[in-house]
């Protein structure tokens, strides 16, 4: 043998042994940036979309154009990614790098929403339904932590939800938005715009999936952040479909993916296949063929039934007409203004809070138990309520079907607060209305509603202390900026009181109940405000009893009526004080502050512990709010101002003027005497 054969051959057996020594398969892709042409190996789902920036292009993940909550989107690769082998079970090796930002709307106060995944789950798997919000995209209520979902993620959260260590941390999830393992950040922000560097690394043979995270223009450290042992066996299926979603719930702001980048080894061949949904290609050939052996089946059949179909049709399609224009004269108004109802909702609230069935809130709250009432107010009962699938302590309030109005107040509750986004106000969490019941699900306030808090006759609630009620003053009142000011529209609240202030477990206030609220334009006339009398009396304004009007001055009313209980541990009605035939709290905080003694009517519970100079704040501001003339009352947004110390303490009249009302047309000597007894009081 030469020595050229020889040499080729060494060499050839070489090169052989080397191949043969190599993994089985190896998939990879990269997208250095995202354009047009990325559509062809991307897929982009609901609110996801390229967008250019100069010379750059970036793929959002979420919308904030036109300040819409709950915004969700998906962005996948088109192929299948290959994680484990059926027939050997040997688990593949893969790495991902990708870079993002996280950009709040500096105009909303909630933050930039609840944060970004990655993600690898079954080929066929869609985005549940209302899976915006803190559900990042991939679960709803009837999924979470339930193992057929057979998904695996990194969470970058953004908002803080009742299991979650803070805003600003990552996990890793199996299944759930609970998370296996998770790591707070504490030199650096998710959310505030600026750029992180990101590597997940999975080791099939040691099955430890690892999480590595850099600030930009930083490289990657030999030390992850996160570290989790998992067999992917165990939990997603052979071939899977990776990518990342994003959401936003009250909160608003955009999520965006720079760069991204794939690497995956197998010990065995393995190809990724673009995925066709629940239509494999195999499955596709198969179906042509059985439709080509069946087809001459069909036709024989079809010639039968189709005679047999004729005759059917002639005769039930005059029962059917019978039939309908007998049911249609059968339908109630009741239901008829059911259907209606169902149409609304359905078509007001399509994403973020759910609906839920009777049977989940009944099991919730051991069948409306007694034991479980929180409180009972003019249009239901509220109790509290603990839902099974993910074990989330809720509030149910239960329309009363003794109110004459009651699905006019769930209608407006549902679709006004769920369009509204503060930290102030009760966040509404899902609704259900079902064989004539009405329900809303709320958020769970632990400390209950503000009046069990400040008034005497609470006394199995601790006394709150100077600080918290001045916080909860100044909270209440921002919230009433943003109806009244800063949204798209003003929204009366026409029933602000202590008993629809709740407290969460900081003793921030949120005010709640929106069963009363009316949506107005802001540039009508007073006298466009038209609507039944409405609020509660004391804290009801007095032009409001006698023209059944409703004004944004007249929420300024219930306020300052709110302001002053918060101040003075008393009611807006309080029997204690009758002197003179008045119950009036205002009246009474007035006559004290004409005779220079205001702070005697601070209250009594706080002892003397509390800011001289903010509690006769608090009470000037009650009373300037509680003005009798709504034209000498402050808006919203200058009570709160001067609450916060921004401008000087209003000059309000020392005593407490005259309600004084003009009729344009006669009045009998009775309407007189009325309003002079008014007047009096």
């Amino acid at each position: 043998m030469s020595f050229g054969v020889l040499r080729f051959s060494i060499l050839f057996w070489a090169s052989a042994l080397v191949v043969l020594s190599e993994p089985g398969s190896l998939i990879t892709f990269n997208f250095p940036s995202f354009d047009n042409s990325s559509s062809e190996d991307i897929e982009l789902l609901y609110d996801s979309h390229i967008e250019r920036n100069g010379r750059f292009n970036f793929l959002q993940l979420t919308r904030n154009d036109g300040g819409i909550p709950y915004s969700e989107g998906w962005a996948t690769y088109k192929k299948s990614i290959p994680v484990w082998d059926t027939s050997s079970q040997h688990l593949a090796n893969f790495t991902t790098h990708f870079e993002f930002f996280i950009k709040p709307d500096i105009n909303n106060t909630f933050g930039p929403g609840e944060g970004l995944t990655f993600f690898m789950a079954p080929l066929d798997f869609k985005a549940p339904e209302s899976s915006a919000g803190k559900w990042l995209g991939l679960f709803n209520t009837t999924t979470v932590g339930k193992s057929w979902n057979r998904v695996a993620a990194v969470e970058f959260d953004t908002d803080k939800i009742s299991h979650d260590p803070d805003d600003n941390h990552v996990g890793i999830d199996v299944n759930s938005i609970v998370s296996a393992v998770n790591y707070s950040l504490v030199n650096g922000s998710l959310k505030d715009g600026r750029k992180w560097r990101v590597w997940v690394d999975y080791d099939g043979r040691q099955k430890k999936l690892q999480v590595f995270l850099a600030g930009e223009n930083k490289t990657k450290s030999g030390v992850p952040i996160l570290k989790y042992g998992i067999d992917l066996r165990q939990i997603v299926p052979a071939d899977v479909k990776i990518g990342f979603s994003a959401t936003t719930g009250m909160g608003r702001g955009t999520h965006t993916l720079l760069y991204w980048d794939f690497i995956c080894r197998t010990s065995w061949n393995a190809s990724s296949v673009k995925i066709k949904g629940s239509n494999p290609v195999n499955d596709e050939k198969k179906k042509k063929k059985d439709e080509k052996v069946s087809k001459s089946k069909f036709i024989s059949v079809s010639v039968v039934l189709s005679f047999l179909a004729v005759a059917c049709c002639l005769g039930s399609g005059w029962l059917w007409r019978r039939y309908m224009k007998t049911k249609r004269r059968a339908i109630s108004t009741t239901e008829e203004g059911q259907e209606d109802m169902d149409t609304d909702l359905d078509e007001q609230v399509s994403k973020g809070p759910r609906r839920f069935t009777f049977s989940e809130l009944s099991a919730a709250t051991k069948s409306f138990s007694e034991d479980e009432k929180l409180g009972q107010g003019g249009f239901g009962s509220v109790y509290r309520g603990v839902l099974e699938e993910t074990e989330e302590v809720v509030a149910v309030k239960r329309i009363s079907e003794a109110s004459r109005q009651g699905k006019k107040e769930y209608v407006a509750e549902v679709s006004i607060i769920t369009r509204l986004g503060h930290r102030n106000l009760v966040q509404l969490l899902g609704w259900c209305h079902e064989k004539g019941k009405l329900l809303l699900v709320y958020e769970f306030m632990s400390n209950g509603s503000l009046d069990k808090h400040i008034f005497r006759d609470s006394s199995d609630s601790p006394v709150l202390d100077w600080d918290h009620r001045y916080s909860i003053a100044c909270g209440i009142a921002s919230a009433l900026v943003y109806l009244h000011e800063d949204w798209d529209q003003c929204v009366l609240h026409r029933d602000v009181k202590s008993s629809n202030v709740m407290l969460d477990s900081n003793f921030n206030a949120k005010l709640g109940d929106f069963g009363l609220a009316r949506l107005v334009e802001r540039d009508m006339e007073a006298s466009e405000h038209t609507t039944v009398v409405a609020g509660t009396l004391g804290y009801l304004a007095p032009e409001c009893v006698i023209t059944g009007k409703s004004t944004p001055e007249s929420d300024v009313y219930s306020f300052g009526a709110v302001a002053l209980e918060i101040a003075c541990g008393r009611r807006a009605l309080d029997q204690r004080l009758r002197e003179n035939f008045n119950l009036r709290l205002v009246k009474w905080v007035w006559d004290l502050f004409s005779q220079g003694r205001v702070l005697d009517a601070a209250a009594e519970s706080m002892r003397g512990e509390f800011n001289g100079e903010e509690i006769e704040r608090l009470m000037v501001v009650g009373l300037w709010c509680s003005h009798p003339d709504p034209t000498a009352r402050p808006s919203m947004r200058e009570a709160l101002r001067a609450l916060r110390l921004e401008t000087l303490v209003p000059c309000i009249p020392v005593k407490m003027p005259v309600t004084v009302y003009l009729c344009r047309d006669p009045i009998r000597p009775r309407d007189v005497l009325s309003s002079a007894l008014f007047e009096s009081k």
